[in-house]
């Protein structure tokens, strides 16, 4: 069958009728009409040897219907996707059947230029064989415009899912921040207030709205430098913040609430119980066309992976696969340096910039 990653296009437009302007989807079909002439040579009665002319001669005559209806559909898919559905079919099956029609007078003229007499009884078989393979292949594509479809809402409802499994743990932590920071500092609950907001507002403006599930790289940055601002007022000097980013693309896009939950674990599960505190480093860079990033915070020697901590990772391990698929992945490392433990988490996952995200703040 056709593959659906080389013809199968169409979930992108949101039109049933693949692009067949690529060379992929061309070879396909091609390759797959050529089966269907070899099919048909050997399917001759006994008595009839096999010709190598004979599957030449038809190979060709097929190939000219093939490529001549694959230039048809493509240059007018554009005005097809702006019909119904039915009449888009129609259209395009009718102008399959006027090239069959017209190359097949061609092809009797080119065998016959003396004595011309049209073979109608061969252009009767040849019309209804392009009428069943073609509704058969269009058939085929809407069954897999329908199929994509649904997977693309499945795959939406899955990526909300799992952020609102973050959202409401996020949401606690940082209201017990602000509250105990009311009666001690009410300057500081305020900043932390507008820097939640700050929050509230990207996370209300990710999920469902964005077809891409992507936000800008930067927007993520400044969400986890609200979070880490609305931790540090409530640990203080016990919790310090390296950022090491390079040079970032205006436009290169991440998953979003992929940083921040690292950040909150590196607070949580590492500087919160040592009594000392720590440093939060945090790098971002590209490298040979991929983002990577690496969140390195210390920890205390008998702390080990809790099950929020583990929540968390595999919620973004789930994203990163639905968006990337193995492309991505995040991975953690727990070694011992100068008498101290530290725990990694490392993000990698393809560069992607796309114009379709919205870049407001």
């Amino acid at each position: 069958m056709i593959q659906t990653q080389h013809i199968a296009q169409h979930s992108k437009d949101d039109f049933f009728l693949p692009d067949l302007g690529s060379g992929q989807s061309v070879f396909m079909l091609v390759l797959i009409s050529e089966l269907f002439v070899l099919v048909q040579v050997l399917a001759l009665p006994g008595d009839i040897d096999f010709s190598w002319t004979r599957l030449a001669m038809l190979s060709l005559f097929v190939q000219w219907i093939v490529l001549s209806s694959s230039a048809f559909l493509y240059l007018a898919r554009p005005f097809l996707k702006k019909l119904p559905t039915w009449q888009s079919v129609t259209i395009s099956l009718l102008g399959v059947q006027i090239i069959t029609l017209l190359l097949t007078l061609l092809s009797q003229v080119l065998l016959s230029p003396i004595h011309f007499a049209p073979d109608w009884q061969q252009v009767n078989r040849n019309l209804l064989a392009a009428l069943i393979i073609s509704a058969m292949l269009l058939r085929y594509f809407y069954i897999q415009y329908e199929v994509n479809l649904q997977q693309h809402v499945i795959h939406n409802a899955r990526l909300d899912s799992l952020q609102a499994t973050m959202r409401p743990h996020f949401l606690f932590n940082s209201m017990n921040i602000i509250a105990s920071l009311i009666q001690v500092n009410p300057e500081k609950a305020e900043q932390a207030v507008e820097d939640l907001s700050d929050l509230f507002r990207a996370s209300l403006n990710n999920p469902g709205q964005n077809k891409s599930a992507v936000v800008p790289i930067q927007q993520e940055i400044q969400i986890s430098e609200s979070y880490l601002r609305i931790e540090q007022q409530r640990l203080g000097d016990r919790l310090e913040v390296k950022w090491l980013v390079g040079e970032l693309p205006q436009r290169l896009s991440i998953p979003p609430f992929t940083l921040q939950p690292l950040v909150e674990n590196a607070v949580y599960h590492g500087i919160q119980p040592l009594e000392a505190g720590g440093c939060i480093t945090i790098s971002i860079n590209i490298d040979q066309q991929t983002v990577q990033i690496s969140v390195e915070n210390p920890m205390p020697y008998t702390e080990t992976i809790s099950n929020g901590n583990q929540i968390a990772l595999n919620n973004i391990r789930s994203r990163l696969a639905m968006l990337y698929g193995n492309k991505a992945s995040l991975t953690t490392d727990i070694r011992e340096h100068s008498g101290v433990k530290w725990y990694t988490a490392q993000v990698h996952y393809p560069c992607r910039w796309d114009n379709a995200v919205d870049y407001q703040s």
